[in-house]
């Protein structure tokens, strides 16, 4: 291996930063340092991964896995003694992390407030856990490596109370009107704000001081602004009083101001050889959609949109370029490739090859487990978490709402998180080809609680999608009634007729599950692509606009209307719906395929021929593609033609390949979003 070593990585981690929010702030120049990069970089949309929790996330976007591979589950898990829980730790990851790669390769990395890092590692360079910003000054040591440098990071860290008023005003403009004796909200906001320029000042003097190949920072500030403040947002929300309004209605965008700031200050100190990525792990409601502020509070994780942001500037990376089809998955396999390593095959990620400036191949190799362990900067042994410092930190996890405070019964309260970190695992696998693993969960989560009306449809959904008809049958039949009549079961039960080969009694399923809908554009997909299978144009194309009412970024819904009009011999209309739902997703391969089947209607042969081979390059049944292709070439160019029939002739020759979208589509939702 021979990594360049005169390539460097900065990655900036934004939770919840979403272009919705950033867009309109780009546009009256209020965020000149993002501006600059998207000038001569590449942006793009980033799909997030379930569950939406930021642990995994984060620890996804940091090993390129899912977390049935890296053990990251929750926010919370059990103290090692059994004393009560604490916060998830670096010792629970089961696979290295791209700092861990780069110590066995002997290149440096500095990380700063990472999600699940404490205790911090002992790689190569420095580490500056998550638990850092809030651990006690006597403690702190152990959330720093080398621990020789706790000292002078520490004087760094901002206290809350030197947060003066006059700080506020970017953000309050009316602070002095608001009675901070009985609204402690901007108490709240001032901490939010310490521990921001608490992992800014850490890692400006890191990124001077320390060496590095790899500097990786991480902010929560967007996403603990938001949960506290984006109820308050333009335009004003049912049940938010007029007064409140007006005092927290600049909070949200004084905070992304107050990022971009953070950025030109870390921008100042690289070179022109260092790449930039900036990213979130999921995008933050904004607008219409915004939960209910009192649903909100209970459900932090619905306010979440499924696309992050990613933005890459620098010598190896293309300008004025678009990123497609991206996932949080992509972006450690793409730090790889940039620092000339090979990239692990267990990954479940993928290199952003097509945004570099020169056309690579990076190597590839099985995995990164098992080589180099020496080197890595793995920790030696299980690292006990004392669990006073464990309260006070679960403590803000409460505070913020990402958790329920701890029961009084200990037992009950570890039982608790236990059970919610397994079905956080059964939503990680569900989408993924390891669908089976989720299987003896669901039995395990079932035998606690036989009722869950969650459990029993994931299950059967699993066993449907394993061929288990029976099986999945008996499941449904047997489940009480109040479940047996939702929406959700009787769109499985339809899917479970057709496959019996029993159609009029799938498309009474389709009618019960369409007349008991709830609000939900997944849902509505569902109900959409089950009409679709029945030619009924019109209650498909009703669901699809309900769910577009519901999420219009919405790529499914979108896919759903084009087929309505392909089927109704509309090419126009296809067209725009098609290209509307590839704009929002790029890899959408069957999305291509209806744009390709429009364009070929409506007369523009070119077009539909680059339409089809996207789509073919993205794996879309390509018997059926290179047929259209042998068409639209014959008179336009007679070998290309040729080709594509030979095409045909091999791929006959051998098993039909196809591509597997199906469990997506079920879902609700295109691949990869």
């Amino acid at each position: 291996m021979n990594p360049s070593r005169k390539r460097k990585v900065l990655l900036i981690g934004w939770d919840s930063a979403d272009w919705e929010m950033i867009d309109p702030l780009l546009q009256k120049g209020q965020m000149p340092a993002l501006a600059q990069l998207l000038t001569s970089g590449v942006r793009g949309n980033l799909a997030t991964i379930q569950p939406v929790l930021s642990p995994m996330l984060w620890t996804s976007i940091a090993t390129g896995k899912r977390a049935d591979k890296h053990g990251i589950c929750g926010f919370t898990e059990p103290l090692p003694d059994g004393t009560g829980i604490g916060p998830v730790r670096s010792t629970s990851r089961k696979c290295k992390a791209i700092w861990n790669i780069l110590s066995q390769n002997g290149l440096k990395s500095n990380i700063v407030g990472w999600f699940a890092t404490d205790p911090p590692e002992p790689i190569n360079g420095v580490m500056v856990t998550d638990q850092f910003l809030i651990a006690p000054e006597d403690k702190i040591a152990k959330s720093v490596h080398p621990p020789e440098l706790a000292d002078t990071l520490t004087a760094l860290r901002v206290p809350p109370t030197s947060i003066m008023g006059d700080d506020l005003l970017a953000f309050i403009p009316r602070l002095k009107e608001v009675d901070l004796k009985t609204d402690k909200r901007p108490v709240k906001l001032a901490r939010r704000l310490a521990k921001a320029a608490s992992v800014q000042a850490v890692a400006t003097a890191l990124i001077q001081s320390e060496p590095w190949d790899l500097m990786a920072v991480y902010f929560d500030a967007i996403d603990q602004f938001g949960h506290e403040f984006m109820s308050y947002h333009p335009p004003r929300m049912p049940g938010i009083t007029e007064q409140d309004f007006e005092f927290y209605q600049h909070v949200m965008t004084g905070c992304y101001r107050f990022h971009d700031m953070m950025l030109h200050v870390l921008l100042q100190y690289i070179d022109d050889q260092t790449n930039v990525i900036l990213v979130s792990d999921h995008g933050y409601e904004c607008g219409h959609r915004r939960l209910p502020p009192e649903v909100a509070k209970k459900n932090p994780e619905g306010c979440h949109r499924g696309f992050g942001i990613a933005c890459l500037k620098g010598p190896d990376i293309k300008e004025n370029e678009r990123l497609y089809g991206a996932t949080i998955l992509d972006v450690t396999p793409t730090i790889l490739a940039l620092l000339g390593l090979p990239v692990g095959g267990d990954m479940d990620g993928r290199p952003w090859l097509e945004v570099f400036r020169q056309e690579i191949k990076p190597e590839r190799i099985f995995g990164w487990e098992g080589l180099g362990d020496s080197k890595a900067g793995l920790h030696k042994s299980e690292i006990r978490q004392d669990p006073a410092e464990a309260a006070q930190a679960v403590a803000q996890l409460v505070e913020l709402g990402y958790i329920a405070p701890p029961g009084k019964d200990v037992q009950e309260t570890i039982q608790n998180t236990i059970r919610c970190n397994k079905i956080s695992l059964v939503r990680a696998m569900i989408d993924t080809p390891r669908m089976a693993q989720a299987v003896p969960l669901l039995r395990e989560l079932m035998a606690e609680k036989k009722e869950d009306e969650w459990c029993v449809l994931t299950l059967a959904r699993c066993l449907h999608g394993l061929g288990q008809l029976k099986e999945a049958r008996l499941l449904l039949e047997t489940t009480p009634p109040e479940v047996k009549h939702s929406a959700q079961v009787q769109l499985l039960l339809a899917d479970l007729a057709l496959a019996e080969g029993n159609r009029d009694q799938a498309i009474s399923h389709v009618e019960a599950a369409n007349a008991n809908a709830f609000s939900h554009h997944l849902l509505f997909n569902q109900i959409g692509r089950a009409f679709l299978q029945f030619a009924r144009w019109q209650e498909a194309a009703d669901a699809f606009r309900k769910s577009l009412e519901t999420e219009p970024d919405n790529p499914a819904a979108l896919d759903g209307l084009a087929s309505v009009h392909l089927a109704k011999g509309e090419w126009e209309s296809a067209v725009e719906k098609s290209l509307e739902a590839v704009g929002l997703v790029h890899f959408y391969p069957e999305a291509h395929f209806h744009l390709a089947v429009a364009l070929e209607g409506s007369g523009r042969p070119r077009e539909a021929i680059a339409a089809y081979e996207t789509a073919l390059g993205l794996g879309y049944q390509p018997a059926l593609l290179h047929r259209h292709l042998v068409e639209l070439f014959k008179p336009i160019d007679a070998q290309k033609s040729e080709e594509h029939k030979r095409a045909c002739i091999r791929l006959r020759q051998q098993p039909m390949f196809r591509a597997d979208f199906k469990s997506n589509l079920a879902e609700g939702q295109p691949p990869g979003a």
